[in-house]
């Protein structure tokens, strides 16, 4: 409840007209420019969409039957600053789903993806951190698309070292030498199809294979960052309609930048 609020504080605030010279300006241009952020809408025929698009069809968790994504647009996201901090010296980077209400990405492309503050409650199946999957549902049932449509975000995470788990576990940062938590899901994308971008960037989007365990709490993996600089979104993916997937998990936000805004329908299938 608490970030909900202070998202849509931050969209207000963008919103909010303060001078005389705004006033007078097309109000979409003012708004654009208080997200200091580039977005670009990437052409369906380039092959920049056509993995994108790959990665989504082949990445729809087979537990998430009530509905088919469908992406409308892709757009493409620099924000302000991020990729300036961003920690390009940790290895290991993949491009990672999050996804989010509608009304919380006036705040994140403001101000980047942001870790729960203290006072927010707990919850968190491996504390409070960023989370991605690799799995494009799993972040997709985060957009709570009661519209029928959603946006979810593709970021470029530095997972670097990777601590591993298997069941719930209160973690505030990482162990030492660790920069990221996986928690280990029964269903991965295949990785012998994992695509890896001239940046070196890991694209994990290989059709669902059972990892064969049976010792593991999470059908999907989950990725965790306590650190946002160890990620930044590259795109916005709008899509329309998503159950629990491996995690990724960063607890540093300079692990995290926002590549891609994906927007996207969610056809329902019942």
């Amino acid at each position: 409840m608490l970030d909900e609020l202070l998202e849509l504080e931050i969209a207000y605030s963008i919103l909010k007209t303060d001078n005389d010279a705004d006033r007078k300006r097309d109000p979409i241009d003012v708004h654009y420019e208080k997200l200091h952020a580039q977005l670009e809408v990437v052409d369906e025929k380039s092959d920049e969409w056509k993995l994108i698009q790959k990665y989504v069809a082949n990445t729809h968790a087979p537990t998430h039957t009530l509905y088919k994504l469908e992406v409308v647009d892709i757009i493409r996201v620099k924000r302000e600053g991020e990729n300036e901090r961003f920690r390009k010296d940790i290895l290991n980077r993949y491009l990672l789903w999050h996804g989010s209400r509608i009304t919380n990405y006036a705040g994140i492309l403001s101000q980047g993806l942001r870790i729960a503050p203290p006072e927010a409650p707990t919850g968190y199946m491996f504390g409070k951190g960023i989370y991605f999957a690799d799995m494009v549902t799993k972040s997709a049932n985060y957009c709570y698309a009661l519209n029928k449509e959603g946006f979810i975000l593709l970021c470029e995470v530095a997972l670097g070292e990777i601590q591993e788990e298997i069941q719930a576990k209160s973690i505030r940062k990482p162990k030492n030498g660790k920069h990221s938590v996986k928690g280990i899901g029964q269903t991965v994308p295949d990785p012998k199809e994992n695509f890896i971008t001239e940046d070196g960037v890991t694209v994990p989007l290989g059709k669902p294979i059972q990892t064969g365990r049976d010792d593991l709490a999470l059908l999907y993996n989950e990725f965790v960052f306590y650190d946002f600089l160890l990620c930044g979104a590259i795109a916005l993916l709008q899509s329309t309609k998503t159950r629990i997937v491996e995690r990724y998990i960063v607890y540093d936000v300079a692990q995290v930048e926002i590549k891609y805004l994906v927007r996207a329908k969610f056809n329902a299938q019942f």
